[in-house]
């Protein structure tokens, strides 16, 4: 089904003027031709000026009051909207203006001697490059247009446009104009479809960009989040088993560790927020500079409890050197997933972190002990959401690592539950 084209496309000040400086070409040279000319003509002719004339105020308008060809009436008209109510086009009027600039310049084309071709070029380029204008429309306007035309051609060799002659040399010159007016106005349909495509995919890259910044965002508040609590629920439950077993001392050691962990816990929390916040990073700002080895050794040292007898325990082989800053994020970060996964689901059980530096890459493994080939559920097994595995693949994603996860079967016959992460480094 065919759509007419309810909507005036916005026109800026210099498309106002060409098309007014033609307006005008047009009428002084119909005015001189009018005394050769019957009646019907100029008045028809001067009915097809005076609705391009209008066509051309309307889109004037809509251009000053948002260039939004939506604020008119019709299907898709705005509902509100200060801009629509300047805007808005009556229904049908649209329509109205092309149907008689078109019929105008069509029949008035021979007896003005190819004047009236202006005219039925405008109307057809107008159809032809609205992305909103179906095939059979513009394809009818134009046979029609053809079909004006020859009917005007006719009426001139009647004699009945006065005393202009018609001429197979003339007819097939506004029959070209015709056609080249169709090729004129695919072009710029095209144009229009590249231009809107474009601007759809730069909102959609900026929409995934912006996803991106709330998933990374949403990742380090997990990341913090699970570390920081199941640390204070750790250091929580040592501190009661202590004070029953009537050792103050420690369970006070205990309560002051868990409440270093949740200083920081809130400080990275409140960073995370902050970013959230803040505006995202420019492409022009300045690189990250690379981490310290030092660095971050300490901040995988600070994962650790000193503390815990059968916690936790680093060790780092090979030779060390600086990593870019998303590499010891998606280190620490990696650490601190595997500290939380022994926490919820071993608690109590050793942990073994090896930070292995290759030539060419750097490894972390993170392994704690499980029973019968499985972790056990610990009390903070249903805190889990299931977000930080996914997470951490993440990260090692973005770097261009790779990160294994699983039940493994050790030389002596053990299983621990390893989280491998690998990256070039």
């Amino acid at each position: 089904m065919t759509r007419i084209p309810l909507r005036i496309q916005p026109m800026t000040g210099w498309s106002a003027a060409v098309n007014a400086a033609g307006l005008l070409g047009v009428g002084w040279v119909l005015w001189r031709v009018a005394p050769e000319t019957a009646p019907w003509v100029v008045w028809l002719f001067g009915a097809g000026l005076v609705a391009w004339a209008v066509r051309m105020a309307l889109a004037v308008r809509i251009g000053a009051t948002g260039g939004d060809p939506a604020a008119q009436s019709g299907p898709g008209a705005a509902p509100d909207g200060r801009t629509a109510g300047r805007s808005r086009v009556p229904a049908g009027v649209a329509p109205a203006l092309l149907v008689v600039m078109g019929l105008a310049g069509s029949l008035t084309a021979v007896p003005t001697q190819g004047l009236g071709t202006a005219l039925l070029v405008v109307t057809v380029i107008l159809l032809t490059s609205d992305a909103a204008v179906g095939p059979g429309t513009w394809i009818t306007a134009a046979v029609l247009g053809a079909l004006g035309v020859a009917a005007g051609a006719l009426l001139t060799a009647a004699g009945y446009a006065g005393t202009v002659t018609a001429s197979a040399l003339g007819l097939l010159t506004i029959l070209a104009a015709l056609a080249l007016a169709v090729v004129v106005g695919l072009g710029r349909r095209a144009q229009r479809v590249l231009l809107a495509e474009r601007e759809r995919a730069n909102a959609e890259a900026v929409r995934a960009q912006a996803t991106a910044h709330r998933v990374a965002i949403a990742r380090d508040l997990h990341d913090v989040l699970a570390h920081s609590l199941g640390g204070l629920v750790v250091q929580l439950d040592a501190a009661e088993a202590l004070l029953e077993a009537g050792d103050a001392e420690r369970a006070a050691a205990r309560v002051a560790a868990a409440r270093r962990l949740a200083v920081s816990g809130l400080d990275e929390a409140r960073e995370a927020v902050r970013t959230l916040r803040g505006p995202e990073q420019d492409d022009t700002e300045a690189p990250v500079p690379a981490v310290a080895p030092t660095e971050l050794a300490r901040r995988l040292d600070a994962l650790l409890d000193p503390e815990d007898a059968a916690g936790a325990r680093l060790t780092e082989t090979g030779a060390s050197r600086p990593v870019p800053a998303a590499l010891a994020d998606a280190l620490v970060r990696a650490v601190q997933e595997g500290l939380s996964n022994a926490r919820k689901h071993a608690p109590g059980r050793a942990v073994r972190i090896a930070l292995v530096w290759h030539p060419d890459r750097v490894e972390c493994t993170i392994d704690n002990a499980v029973t019968g080939g499985r972790q056990d559920d610990g009390a903070l097994a249903a805190t889990g959401g299931g977000f930080g595995l996914p997470g951490v693949r993440e990260r090692f994603g973005e770097v261009g690592g790779t990160v294994r996860a699983g039940v493994v079967t050790l030389d002596d016959g053990g299983d621990v539950f390893r989280l491998r992460v690998e990256a070039p480094a």
